[in-house]
């Protein structure tokens, strides 16, 4: 009994020394490559990349157009270029109209606009300019005639002219008109000339200024 408790006690440590040796691995497994999960996200990826490089691959990226924008933002295919050219040709056809009134508008009106020649040898003609500034309008002249008017038959003849008749002095002058005023001018044109069923044009404007010009057709009855 004292022989058996004794050999347990020399054995025992070696058998407990046995069970705690850690066994030995595979010195290639820290090194091993597994195969992906086909059920990750990036297997998919990489299988599609792949695809993409293929034949039939690029043949399909070709048959669906997909778009490959170059590294250089000066190239003419760059997303810069291409988002300029789309732009440019949207709004090519458009044009903004004026965003500002005109400085000055001018009018012209003949009364009676119905007329006959056997009762009316003169119409009332009445000639506007009107400043539609926030400043003066200064207009400068040579002598004292400040408009001057004229009539053309159809076919752009003259055959009457306001000034003809009329002696002006060799005066300098200047006429001002106040923001948002306007000059008028009642003056008379001759009807002895026209003909009935005609129709003519009568013309006014300002003296050294041809910019400030007013029109108006008349067309007398007999």
């Amino acid at each position: 009994m004292k022989f058996f408790a004794m050999l347990l006690a020399f054995v025992a440590p070696g058998v407990l020394l046995a069970q705690q040796e850690p066994v030995p691995k595979d010195s290639s497994s820290a090194f091993a490559v597994f195969p992906p999960d086909e059920g990750s996200p990036f297997f998919a990826q990489r299988q599609s990349a792949k695809y993409a490089m293929s034949q039939e691959g690029q043949e399909l990226l070709e048959s669906e157009r997909v778009a490959v924008f170059p590294k250089s933002k000066d190239s003419p295919d760059s997303v810069t270029s291409i988002f300029k050219r789309f732009f440019t040709d949207m709004f090519a056809s458009v044009r903004l109209g004026r965003l500002r009134p005109e400085k000055t508008t001018q009018e012209l009106v003949a009364e009676p606009s119905e007329f006959s020649l056997a009762e009316r040898r003169e119409l009332d003609a009445t000639y506007t300019v009107r400043n539609n500034t926030k400043n003066l309008l200064r207009l400068d002249f040579n002598t004292t005639q400040r408009i001057d008017m004229q009539t053309d038959d159809s076919s752009g003849k003259v055959i009457e002219k306001w000034s003809e008749d009329r002696a002006f002095m060799l005066q300098e002058g200047i006429v001002i008109v106040n923001p948002k005023e306007r000059i008028e001018y009642s003056e008379k044109v001759a009807t002895r000339e026209m003909k009935p069923s005609e129709t003519y044009t009568i013309k006014a404007d300002v003296i050294g200024y041809p910019d400030y010009t007013a029109t108006t057709t008349v067309t007398p009855s007999p």
